[in-house]
């Protein structure tokens, strides 16, 4: 155990943590507490909130909408990316309004989403999964472009079809792309449903956060704010591992 702490890579971001911490406390103090609130006073408020079950509630409600949206697009973007590599004119007609649609911001969006589904569940749904799949879709893509040329090669001079060749060939090639795109769909769900709770209907931990904007709360926001963190760096975590299992075939696939 004490050679383990001695490694860098673990008493580093412990150390780091702990600065962060220790200069928010002395910066949170000195501030106006109407406007910033120190690691004590969020301790505190996060205390309270989950008491009264207001937190636990709000991140169920997120939960609920960025991980039905995100299961979504897994299921659309995936496959409709490998037809896009699979098809390359069709590639090539459809991958330039895809990355205008992906460059865009997704506040400019929003009234337009008002129009199409209204403020309620659908609206938030919608944003999580559109954005997401765009991101799994173009990776994926991306991925079945980047087929080994000498496997194609191969399942052709065994005359295989498309679907043959998609299946044993193009997919499997284009994971460690796929995972990529995951974890980007991931991070992009992650702001998608937040903007939503925010800017479409009041609920979910970004509902909290405008509340607490609204209530001069700057506690109880970063409170909120705590949660959705810790939430997305679980998942991008988890995505990450996954995409260095499979690090080693995109180097054998370029």
């Amino acid at each position: 155990m004490p050679s383990r702490l001695t490694k860098p890579s673990v008493w580093l971001p412990i150390l780091s943590l702990v600065l962060v911490l220790g200069g928010w406390e002395v910066v949170g103090r000195s501030i106006d507490p109407l406007l910033f609130a120190p690691p004590s006073a969020v301790a505190a408020t996060l205390a309270s909130l989950l008491a009264t079950g207001e937190l636990q509630a709000a991140a169920q409600v997120t939960m609920k909408a960025l991980f039905l949206g995100y299961a979504l697009a897994i299921i659309a973007g995936i496959p409709f990316g490998v037809l896009m590599g699979a098809l390359p004119r069709l590639g090539d007609i459809l991958q330039p309004y895809l990355y205008a649609i992906f460059s865009t911001p997704r506040v400019v969006v929003v009234p337009l989403i008002i129009v199409w589904f209204g403020i309620g569940f659908e609206a938030r749904l919608f944003l999580v999964f559109f954005w997401s799949a765009i991101a799994i879709s173009v990776n994926t893509a991306q991925g079945v472009r980047h087929a080994r040329p000498d496997l194609v090669e191969v399942a052709r001079s065994f005359r295989a079809n498309r679907i043959e060749m998609a299946r044993h060939v193009l997919i499997p090639g284009a994971i460690p792309f796929v995972v990529a795109g995951l974890r980007i769909g991931a991070e992009r769900a992650i702001v998608g449903v937040i903007i939503g709770e925010m800017f479409l209907q009041i609920v979910g931990l970004g509902g909290v956060i405008q509340k607490g904007s609204v209530e001069l709360l700057p506690a109880k926001m970063l409170s909120a704010v705590m949660v959705i963190a810790v939430l997305g760096t679980i998942i991008v975590t988890m995505l990450d591992l996954v995409e260095k299992r499979f690090q080693s075939w995109r180097g054998e696939s370029t």
